[in-house]
């Protein structure tokens, strides 16, 4: 028997999350991020070997996974905000949104601002249906 509290996600829910993903906002600041922090992160983990341009003694494998690491966990943060489809942003794909307050469901379309639910106003959270 499944968990109850574990979340099922749905094909329609994993593709919507995908091309999110791979939107060129998330990707771009995605890529900042990870120059940015792995850059810091190998300075600090190899630096005699990076500073001596001692290629021998340099870890590929970490030297790697510093800038992947950053990396996936920026482009994860960033796509679990949008699919928060918060009032007032641009939606960055088309769906469909249920008010996790009142249940009032709507349609946007990508580009679209997310308006406020007719009932809840400044309170609104939507989520995906």
């Amino acid at each position: 028997m499944i968990n109850s509290r574990i979340k099922i996600i749905s094909i329609e829910h994993f593709k919507i999350y995908c091309k999110i993903a791979v939107s060129p906002n998330i990707i771009n600041r995605a890529l900042k991020v990870s120059f940015i922090v792995g850059t810091a992160l190998n300075l600090i983990n190899q630096w005699g070997a990076l500073t001596t341009i001692d290629f021998e003694n340099i870890n590929l494998t970490k030297f790697m996974l510093t800038y992947l690491v950053p990396y996936s966990v920026t482009t994860y943060t960033a796509t679990v905000m949008k699919v928060e489809f918060q009032i007032g942003t641009k939606a960055i794909v088309e769906a469909y949104l249920k008010c996790t307050k009142c249940g009032e469901e709507i349609h946007v379309h990508k580009d679209e601002l997310i308006p406020e639910c007719s009932k809840c106003g400044l309170n609104t959270h939507w989520k995906l249906i």
